[in-house]
C-alpha cells in the first residue's frame, strides 16, 4: 500500500489556521522540551465543533465523540484494519505507547485510533482486529452511511488512479479540520487476501495520511507529527503475514526517522508539560 507522508500542516477547509510555536523559544520557558522538528510541530487551534460531535463507535460497541472526553489529553492517529503497509507498525507503537500510560497510571491520557475505511471497517471488524492486536487503547469506527468505494475504467487507466466513494460525514469532519488525505486507489496486483475470514480477495486499497495528533485536555491541537512510525518489535504474525513479511519480529526501526513510542510520549509530556 502507498502512503502519503502528510507534511505537517493543520488545514480547515481552504484556509491554514495553524499558529507554529518556535522549538527554541518553547524549550526555553517550559519543563518539558517540544520533541524535534524531525517529529512534527506545534500547533494551537481550537478544535471546530463539527469535528467534536462527529460520531462514531469503538471495538466494544460503544458510541464515542470526541467531545466526551474534554478534560483528557487526545493521542490521535488515522488507521484501517486492511492496511498492508503501516497501520500495523502504527498500531504496534499505540500498543508500547499505551503500555507506558498504564505503567505510570496516566488515566487522563486517550489514545484513539480513527479509522479511515468506514465502508469496509463495520464495528464487527474492528473488534476483530482490536482482538488480533491485543489493543490496550480505545478504536473508533464511523456511525452513519458511507459511500460506496468505486473506481471507474477511465480513474484505472489515469497515471496515479484515484476512485470515488468511502465517504462518511463524521470521518470527513476530520479530513477537512486535521488536513487528513483519504483516497480511494486500485489494489495491488495480485490482489492481496483479507486477513479475515472469510478471507475474499480485496478489490480496493485507502491511501491516507500517517502521523499523529495531540489534542490539549481544553481541546486545542496542540502538536501534529506528519511521519510513519519507526516500530520495533513483535507483530501479530497474521497481520505480518498479510503485509508479506516472513517474521512477526522486527528488530531494526521500519521507516528509520520516523516516530517512536519514546518521541509520542515525549508530544504528550510536552502539551500537559507534566513527566510521565
Amino acid at each position: 500500500m502507498k502512503m502519503e507522508r502528510l507534511i505537517a500542516v493543520v488545514g480547515v477547509g481552504a484556509l491554514t489556521l495553524v499558529s507554529l510555536v518556535s522549538t527554541s523559544a518553547t524549550a526555553s520557558s517550559t519543563k518539558v522540551a517540544q520533541p524535534p522538528a524531525s517529529v512534527g510541530v506545534a500547533t494551537s487551534l481550537a478544535v471546530s465543533k463539527s469535528v467534536l460531535n462527529a460520531k462514531f463507535t469503538n471495538q466494544a460497541g460503544r458510541p464515542e465523540t470526541l467531545a466526551s472526553l474534554k478534560g483528557r489529553t487526545l493521542f490521535i492517529v488515522p488507521v484501517l484494519t486492511l492496511c498492508s503497509d503501516t497501520c500495523p507498525f502504527t498500531t504496534g507503537n499505540l500498543l508500547q505507547l499505551q503500555a507506558r500510560l498504564n505503567a505510570a497510571k496516566a488515566t487522563n491520557v486517550e489514545i484513539v485510533g480513527i479509522d479511515v475505511d468506514p465502508y469496509r471497517d463495520s464495528v464487527t471488524r474492528v473488534a476483530a482486529y482490536s482482538k488480533l492486536i491485543g489493543a490496550n487503547f480505545q478504536l473508533w469506527t464511523e456511525q452513519g452511511v458511507t459511500s460506496r468505494p468505486t473506481l471507474t475504467k477511465k480513474e484505472l487507466a489515469s497515471k496515479s488512479p484515484v476512485g470515488t466513494g468511502d465517504i462518511n460525514p463524521n470521518l470527513l469532519a476530520l479530513e477537512k479540520f486535521l488536513g487528513w488525505s483519504v483516497q480511494v486507489v486500485p489494489q495491488g496486483t495480485p490482489p492481496a487476501t483479507d486477513w479475515m475470514a472469510p478471507h475474499k480477495k480485496l478489490t480496493y486499497d485507502i491511501n491516507h495520511s500517517d502521523g499523529f495528533w495531540v489534542v490539549s485536555p481544553t481541546e486545542q491541537v496542540r502538536f501534529v507529527s506528519g511521519t510513519k512510525p519507526a516500530f520495533k518489535g513483535t507483530l501479530s504474525k497474521v497481520l505480518s503475514t498479510f503485509m508479506g513479511y516472513k517474521s512477526n519480529i522486527y528488530d531494526s526501526p521500519t521507516w528509520k526517522g520516523g516516530w517512536t513510542p519514546a518521541e509520542a510520549l515525549q508530544a504528550i509530556e510536552w502539551v500537559i508539560q507534566t513527566k510521565i
